[in-house]
């Protein structure tokens, strides 16, 4: 090593030596006094509905002067538990004209002359509930029938009964109306009990024009000429016992693939592109119900159908009997969708499907208890897609998707446990829906399965899902089934410990497998593991975690029954015969924590990547070593120059699911080094080179699917980090755009742009405006934002603007702009903060703008930057009401970037600085490990 690069290595160390961190507080109080009690936005539960009976005439012709509106009728079937004057019910932009109730009479009696409710109380705007009040008291336990006439709106909003629309290929506009119900919008179409523990039967009636169709959760009755000229009455079968939100229906111009039973519905257009879904659609609905013991159509409906809505708000929705889409989430062009949306169509397909049983047929009691719906249909994603598309290797794909995602998040102050009682605004129950109930519940019921064996574990849920059939249900419910099949010997004494540990509270652990220097014990410790220090978070929480571990005596990767419980506040010590050269805990990461080791094991594991094969290291493992890593770095468990040491070993790696730990990793780092890439670029491209000489930019007839997924990957971060033969190949790819191979599209597209100008921003566009396939066209616009320079750059911001981009993709679309280049971040950001106004109005709110500027603030290097979000904040955070609150947290999260980068940053750019030249890396790697710990003597 030179001594210039020595000089500049001590000098690097010592400013990190000398370098303070500054912590900035910034105390978001909310306001004194609320307007409406929290337990007021539930209802109340003196009255049980039993059944509804709805009929709904919505106005979609040119001609209606009614038009985009909708008249309704229902009739509703319910229980005082008391005796009550008063009925509290839920209800949203609905205007009534006729309000009343009666007794219910006995089978063959007349109904007695209804009674009017008291004046119609204003619904509060907060809770959606209205209050109305009886002449006389109901009587307990005797049923009644309320009976409300009304109008809605059908909205643009894609919530509740909404409208959305089409061009077909005549060019003409076509309007259907479709629903979105989940959580608490099921009161915009029909006054209700609008709660998921308030189950009941439904019956459907439709009326629509000759020239629309219409299809429900259940199967059509009949068809019949109405009063009014020209339309006909669609009247559906009674639903099972089932949650107001899982209803829903469809007035629109569709047709279907299908048989007796199953169907896929769509734009005429697109018929075509049902196929797929139609097939694997077919099959895991049969798999997941072999699995749980269950066939779908016994359980009270005997049609399932899939429906394609070109606006939706969601990925996909779980109603009973009729699930919801994305287009691009259903749909399927066997010249154009990658592999990768196949994956996804089938994956979204299987996670509705799972819903069935996970949701619709046992529902969580309240949305504070989400991941008993969502984590399921998450792990059924998964697992019920590999009953059908088995080459997928999804068990793999699950750890880098679900396991490791989920815990950046549930590593900072922000997270929120698994079942979380504090949940009652509609902001809460839209928290809910996060990665938490999705990714971290599929993660805790996954590591469960692990735990009690697969065959107990299965048969827990069959008994699960019998017992609490049409109810909701609580986590101790699934808790109890759990246990009555854990067999002792996979510890079901810890097991409420376990459970409770990974529901009730927030976070996860950090294990410490502490190896003696002979060899012969390891001791495992725990903490609560945090990306932050000083975030506010409770670093006192600890767990009760099942340990599994592998070394280099027994080298077995594939048994992942847990040895041992590790539990609170306990260090268990373990011991060998023999002296252990390395011990890698959390075997196939089956366990929900992460891993720290002593320096010498880590140097230990390094040597064992280097060797043949890994020294059979399972990828799964791999990837744990790599994502650990990067997070224990970054959260100073462990010094950088330790964790780049042992990443060296990526030289080596040529597979899937250890590089997506990687390039998630990078990302982070890449982020921060702003525009300031030149060396890391060479860093990239040295560590891929091996990947990038393997696949390359062909395909071949043996490429496993993660063989494609993995060449996606290498070829856009060599592309965007300088690789001069992936960028040439690329660009000559982009040059003849009808042939590009459609699983290197993504790559070729940014590339071109990136690389490129107007020209060939305007070819890609004219294939979007021409576009007929929905994933193509996702790909193709969301490659806009690969573009370089002010012009280009306002070009596309413009059409988020505008009605070319829908709403429910403008945010993904913006997002590209700043994401796939970091010399776009302040342009972006400049104009987003000058049309901010602008922006609210086509994405649906200032709430959504907030969001944008938090995620673009997120990847600010330069105090510039924040002192632009500073003054941004000052002078218009009034105008977004609560979401101001993520403008504030934005500037705290500006600031401990910064910080974090004055006080780390500079020694990966030494680290990069040495690799660009003709040192070696490991002796760098030495140097700094020597001189980190110097840095900390002088800090004392």
């Amino acid at each position: 090593m030179s001594a210039l690069r020595l000089a500049v290595l001590v000098a690097a160390c010592l400013s990190f030596a000398s370098a303070g961190t500054r912590q900035l507080k910034l105390d978001v109080q909310p306001p004194a006094t609320l307007a409406t009690a929290l337990a007021d936005y539930r209802l109340s539960e003196h009255i049980t509905p039993v059944s509804y009976n709805i009929t709904l005439r919505p106005y979609l012709l040119v001609k209606d002067t009614k038009r985009f509106t909708f008249d309704g009728e229902v009739w509703i079937e319910v229980i005082p538990k008391q005796a009550t004057s008063e009925v509290h019910l839920h209800s949203k932009n609905l205007t009534y004209s006729v309000s009343q109730y009666w007794a219910k009479p006995a089978a063959g009696v007349a109904n007695p002359a209804p009674s009017n409710f008291q004046a119609l109380n204003v619904t509060n705007s907060d809770t959606d509930i209205v209050v109305l009040t009886t002449a006389a008291n109901l009587t307990a336990n005797q049923s009644y029938i309320l009976h409300f006439v009304y109008t809605g709106l059908m909205q643009d909003d894609m919530h509740g009964f909404y409208r959305s629309s089409y061009v077909d290929d005549n060019n003409e506009t076509k309007w259907l109306g479709s629903t979105q119900f989940q959580t608490n919008h099921a009161r915009r179409a029909f006054p209700s009990f609008d709660e998921p523990q308030f189950k009941a039967t439904f019956n459907v009636t439709l009326k629509r024009h000759y020239t629309f169709n219409t299809v429900s959760n259940t199967r059509q009755l009949g068809s019949y000429p109405s009063t009014e000229s020209g339309y006909y009455e669609d009247v559906y079968e009674t639903t099972p016992k089932m949650s107001t939100y899982i209803l829903a229906f469809i007035i629109s111009e569709f047709t279907a693939r299908k048989d007796e039973q199953f169907g896929v519905l769509a734009r005429p257009e697109y018929y075509s592109q049902t196929q797929y879904s139609y097939n694997v659609g077919r099959k895991i609905l049969e798999e997941i119900g072999k699995y749980v013991d269950l066939d779908y159509y016994t359980l009270g409906n005997d049609k399932m159908d899939m429906a394609a809505i070109p606006d939706f708000s969601a990925g996909a929705m779980e109603n009973w009997g009729l699930l919801t889409y994305r287009e691009r989430s259903l749909l399927v062009d066997e010249s154009a969708t990658t592999l990768a949306s196949r994956q996804s169509i089938a994956a979204v397909v299987a996670h509705e499907q799972a819903h069935m049983w996970f949701g619709d047929l046992v529902t969580c009691q309240w949305w504070s208890y989400t991941w008993l719906n969502e984590g399921f249909a998450r792990y059924f994603q998964y697992f019920g897609t590999a009953f059908v598309e088995d080459e997928w290797e999804l068990e793999k794909q699950f750890v880098v998707d679900q396991i490791q995602s989920v815990m950046s998040m549930d590593s900072t102050n922000a997270t929120n446990p698994l079942s979380d009682e504090n949940t009652y605004t509609p902001s809460d129950l839209s928290r809910m829906f996060n990665s938490i109930s999705y990714n971290k519940g599929a993660t805790f019921i996954r590591m469960i399965e692990h735990l009690m064996g697969p065959e107990d574990f299965r048969k827990s849920l069959q008994e699960y899902l019998k017992q609490y059939s049409y109810q909701s249900a609580l986590p101790e419910y699934l808790l109890k089934s759990w246990q009555q099949n854990w067999n002792e010997s996979r510890h079901n004494a810890s097991s409420e410990e376990i459970f409770n540990s990974f529901t009730t509270q927030v976070g996860y652990p950090l294990v410490t497998a502490n190896m003696a220097a002979d060899g012969k014990s390891v001791s495992f410790s725990q903490k609560r593991f945090l990306l932050k220090a000083n975030d506010g978070a409770n670093a006192s929480i600890q767990y009760t975690i099942p340990i599994t571990y592998s070394n280099n005596l027994n080298n077995n990767f594939v048994n992942t029954t847990p040895k041992f419980i590790l539990n609170p506040s306990r260090t268990t010590t373990v011991l060998f015969n023999d002296s252990l050269t390395w011990i890698i805990a959390n075997v196939q990461q089956t366990g929900y924590y992460r891993v720290n080791y002593t320096e010498a094991n880590w140097r230990a594991i390094r040597t064992a990547l280097f060797a043949t094969n890994w020294t059979g290291i399972h990828e799964i493992n791999r990837a744990q070593v790599v994502d650990d890593l990067f997070n224990l770095a970054r959260a100073s468990y462990l010094h950088y120059g330790l964790a780049l040491e042992v990443l060296e070993y990526l030289e080596t790696e040529v597979n899937y699911i250890p590089w997506t730990s990687a390039f998630n990793g990078f990302n982070y780092l890449a982020i921060r080094l702003g525009n300031d890439t030149a060396s890391f670029g060479g860093y990239i491209q040295d560590l891929t080179s091996k990947a990038y000489q393997k696949l390359g930019f062909n395909e071949t007839s043996t490429d496993s699917a993660l063989d494609i997924y993995l060449r996606t990957k290498v070829l856009s971060w060599a592309c965007r980090y300088g690789s001069a033969d992936c960028i040439r190949q690329a660009k000559s790819y982009f040059n003849s755009l009808t042939t590009v191979p459609k699983n290197i599209r993504a790559t070729v597209y940014c590339v071109g742009l990136r690389e490129g100008g107007s020209a060939e921003f305007e070819a890609l566009y004219q294939k979007f405006k021409t576009e007929t396939v929905a994933t193509e066209e996702t790909l193709l616009q969301n490659s806009f934002g690969c573009v370089k320079g002010d012009a280009l750059i306002t070009r596309v911001f413009n059409l988020v603007l505008s009605d070319e981009i829908r709403l429910q993709d403008k945010s993904s679309v913006l997002a590209t702009l700043y994401t796939e280049n970091n010399e776009n971040v302040s342009p972006v950001f400049a104009l987003v903060t000058k049309e901010y106004e602008a922006l609210a109005t086509a994405m649906g709110g200032y709430s959504a703008v907030a969001t944008v500027i938090s995620n673009i603030a997120t990847r600010f290097t330069e105090q510039k930057q924040y002192e632009d979000l500073q003054t941004f904040n000052k002078d218009h955070s009034s105008k977004f009401g609560s979401s101001a609150a993520t403008l504030a947290a934005a500037e705290v999260t500006v600031r401990e970037n910064l910080d974090w980068s004055e006080d780390k940053l500079h020694i990966f750019r030494s680290y990069l600085a040495v690799r660009g030249g003709s040192a070696m890396a490991s002796a760098f790697s030495a140097f700094t490990i020597l001189m980190v710990a110097l840095a900390t003597l002088l800090r004392q």
